[in-house]
């Protein structure tokens, strides 16, 4: 997979869409400053996530396609 010259990426939702509107990236710079450091609840990594989430985005995905972890 190629991104393009500007991705924004992080721990909660993956790879963002929609980026060239700019509610989404004001959006995406408010999850950024309201992001902890935590260890997910799935994989064990650290990593930064909203604080009242416990898993990062490949776990979550993996939840959500029935994966018990």
């Amino acid at each position: 997979m190629r991104f393009p010259e500007r991705t924004y990426i992080d721990d909660n939702y993956g790879v963002w869409d929609d980026m060239d509107d700019p509610d989404m990236v004001e959006f995406y710079h408010q999850v950024q400053k309201e992001n902890v450091e935590k260890k997910c609840e799935g994989c064990g990594q650290t990593v930064m996530l909203r604080p009242d989430y416990g898993f990062c985005n490949i776990c979550a995905d993996k939840r959500e396609r029935g994966w018990d972890l």
